[in-house]
């Protein structure tokens, strides 16, 4: 019982009382499912790139009083998984690239959402990066990587829906050991 009013209380003081400050709306996965099916591919990248150019600095400064790359991952996980629930998050080093993904439920459009809020949040880092997209998670790699398996289709991105970033573009359907060239191209 205790550890139940520990976490009720650490909730309270980490995450309501700041959200009510900063005119946070508690809703449900289902609405807010409801909510991107009624945009369009477009809208959701628009909305996304707004948020991640003027809602995520002004929010991860707020609860983090600063905005650097490791506010923004402990954002992932404060916003994500622990209070908001409205995805999970995983991130990992590997001495050359940073490999972020953010995995949720929500269809395509949510994704694209996601999608271009981290790019417009790590544009503000100043980190170019590739992203990737599927109908229930990013995944975002920095520095942009064109060697990565993730920009080979043949290598298992063929699901991959959109690419985006400098290095990105349109992922070819490439059988094993074909060669990316536009008369190789099946559409």
């Amino acid at each position: 019982m205790n550890q139940m009013a520990n976490k009720a209380l650490r909730r309270y003081v980490e995450w309501e009382v700041n959200a009510e400050k900063f005119g946070t709306v508690t809703t449900s996965a289902s609405t807010i499912r409801k909510f991107f099916d009624y945009l369009t591919i477009e809208q959701a990248k628009e909305m996304g790139s707004w948020w991640g150019e003027n809602q995520a600095p002004g929010i991860i400064t707020f609860w983090f009083k600063k905005f650097d790359f490791d506010s923004v991952l402990k954002a992932l996980e404060f916003l994500g998984a622990q209070y908001g629930r409205a995805f999970t998050s995983d991130y990992a080093f590997d001495g050359r690239s940073h490999t972020l993904i953010v995995k949720h439920d929500m269809g395509l459009k949510a994704s694209v959402f996601y999608a271009e809020a981290v790019k417009a949040a790590f544009s503000h880092l100043g980190l170019g990066t590739d992203i990737f997209v599927t109908d229930d998670q990013v995944i975002a790699i920095s520095p942009p990587d064109p060697a990565h398996p993730l920009n080979r289709s043949y290598e298992g991105a063929a699901d991959l829906k959109y690419p985006t970033s400098a290095t990105s573009r349109p992922i070819p359907k490439l059988r094993r050991g074909q060669r990316a060239d536009p008369e190789s191209r099946e559409d």
